[in-house]
């Protein structure tokens, strides 16, 4: 494993720009915390809705699609983790931490490899394209709030979006299988679960 410490970098420079200070308003602080805390778990939520209230078959396999090139993304994050350690800034005492954290490694980000995973994929496949454009924003809100509340790095966010970037890619190639196969799977799934639940067809479309 190769070690990095932070020096007075361009890296460095734009934390400090970005980290919120002693003196921030607290109400952006506690936008900043929802962001950092909040998105990625809201974003699950979303797509289980989704998976709820879409009941086209493309619709399905779009969110499958995605979530697989999701999961890519944060396998592509732990192979660079593993040979690439980049401690977090609080780690160095440097600028203002809002987020309790562990101290573990910096880089890339998790968080914003989910939400850009996720809005690259459905922009790649074509299909649920304003959910994808909503999750890109989202991502960028991701990648502003880590780095104001002083667990990130801005270097994180760009490895982050450049991991997104490249694992989307497989969006196009993985589409056509996963319409061929693993919709029809899950979808079977599902409405088994549906009918064992006895949920009402009305919320839970078949």
């Amino acid at each position: 494993m190769f070690g990095a410490r932070p020096s007075n970098s361009l890296n460095e420079r734009l934390f400090r720009a970005i980290n919120a200070g002693a003196n921030s308003p607290p109400a952006l602080v506690d936008f900043g915390l929802f962001c950092a805390q909040w998105l990625v778990p809201l974003t699950v939520a979303l797509f289980v809705l989704l998976w709820v209230r879409l009941t086209y078959p493309e619709h399905r396999a779009a969110l499958i699609t995605a979530t697989a090139v999701m999961l890519i993304g944060l396998g592509v994050n732990q192979v660079l983790g593993a040979l690439y350690f980049h401690p977090r800034p609080f780690m160095i005492g440097l600028g203002h931490q809002y987020l309790p954290h562990p101290a573990d490694n910096s880089f890339p980000s998790d968080h914003a490899t989910f939400m850009w995973s996720l809005g690259f994929a459905l922009l790649a496949v074509g299909r649920l394209r304003a959910w994808g454009v909503a999750l890109t924003l989202g991502g960028f809100a991701v990648a502003w709030a880590r780095v104001y509340v002083g667990v990130h790095f801005p270097l994180d966010m760009l490895g982050s979006f450049c991991v997104a970037l490249a694992v989307a890619f497989l969006a196009r190639h993985l589409s056509r299988p996963v319409e061929r196969w693993a919709q029809p799977f899950f979808d079977r799934i599902y409405r088994r679960l549906i009918d064992a639940l006895r949920l009402p067809p009305k919320a839970f479309p078949r």
